[in-house]
């Protein structure tokens, strides 16, 4: 029998950005990261992860915190590494226009949950509506993108040249009995943030506000990066077309980072499946796991090679090879000519 995975794809700027936040808080992240083979400075942030894997990796990470340390954790997400969407945003007319983009090309951020923006006749809801709130996995989830977006929000009006309004938060959460809790929560969303809510929700009491210019705004550069967003968004939802195989899976999760390989016990780890198990169905494929590794290492050293920004002793680091000369011997083992020897042939 094959194992098939849900094929649900996304940046993987959140993954990262919760890792950045759990150093923040003085988690040892890292050597939890270890156990599976990453390096969480290796990850490539243009990379698209399966949501599986990163449900997969979160579990690992997270299993002794308490969801309420996402409310910390998410304090920390930056507007780094955004690109395109960031830029969309800056560059719209106005605040309707940039609050619906972010609603629209969501998939590219953080968010595991999703967004909705509803406008009544008084005032402005951005709703975040959580995935699998009943599970620890998914409250700390939630308080992290919550806290997150909030953050994210604060920072954009900041990026916009813009006076932050008053936003008024609701949270899907339970009003906690612990008063130092209650008073972060305070501190941080205001003392008059809401519990007990079906969703949460981020409101802005002025209509009017929809209609601010956009200081930085400019219609030329935000058409350039709505045509980026809307390929961005295609090649994620091309990649979710089929389910993917064990191989595929074991594929997205060897592509991740620059540099680093894991092992097969350490990719076993990551997805959840015992290293028997994942030798086995390799082999009813076909393959091995030593075949993935080095299909993929020779697909990244065609890649970096042909792109001339790349020096070979800079080629062999990324692709983890201690020392130029072995990366070297490898590649004409490959391919029957050296590195340099491929560059002026091709």
């Amino acid at each position: 029998m094959r194992i098939v995975f849900d094929e649900m794809k996304r940046s993987i700027l959140g993954l990262m950005y919760l890792i950045q936040g759990m150093r923040h808080v003085g988690i040892d992240v890292d050597a939890r990261l270890a156990d599976m083979g990453i390096q969480a400075d290796a990850l490539d942030p243009s990379s698209i992860i399966p949501d599986a894997i990163e449900w997969d990796i979160l579990q690992h990470i997270s299993q002794d915190l308490r969801a309420e340390q996402g409310l910390f954790i998410g304090q920390h997400y930056a507007l780094a590494g955004y690109g395109p969407f960031l830029m969309l945003l800056v560059t719209s007319e106005n605040l309707h226009t940039a609050l619906h983009n972010g609603v629209r090309f969501q998939r590219l951020t953080h968010l595991f949950g999703s967004l909705d923006l509803n406008i009544t006749e008084h005032q402005i809801y951005l709703d975040y509506q959580p995935v699998q709130l009943d599970t620890h996995l998914g409250h700390l989830r939630a308080q992290c993108e919550i806290s997150g977006t909030y953050k994210f929000l604060q920072d954009i009006f900041k990026m916009m040249g813009l006076e932050t309004p008053k936003i008024k938060i609701e949270l899907p959460f339970q009003r906690p009995a612990d008063l130092s809790l209650l008073s972060a929560y305070q501190e941080y969303y205001g003392q008059d943030v809401k519990f007990d809510c079906k969703q949460a929700s981020f409101i802005l009491n002025d209509i009017e506000i929809l209609k601010v210019k956009i200081p930085s705004a400019d219609a030329i550069t935000c058409r350039v990066y709505e045509e980026k967003c809307l390929q961005d968004l295609a090649n994620l939802q091309k990649s979710e077309k089929q389910k993917l195989t064990v191989v595929e899976y074991v594929e997205d999760y060897l592509e991740l980072q620059n540099g680093i390989i894991p092992t097969m016990a350490e990719t076993a780890c990551a997805l959840h499946i015992p290293e028997r198990t994942l030798r086995h169905q390799l082999q009813q494929m076909q393959t091995s796991y030593k075949e993935i590794r080095e299909r993929l290492i020779k697909q990244k050293a065609i890649k970096f090679i042909e792109d001339s920004s790349y020096s070979i002793e800079q080629v062999a680091e990324l692709l983890g090879y201690s020392e130029p000369a072995a990366f070297n011997h490898a590649f004409k083992r490959w391919f029957g000519q050296s590195p340099r020897q491929y560059n002026r042939n091709n």
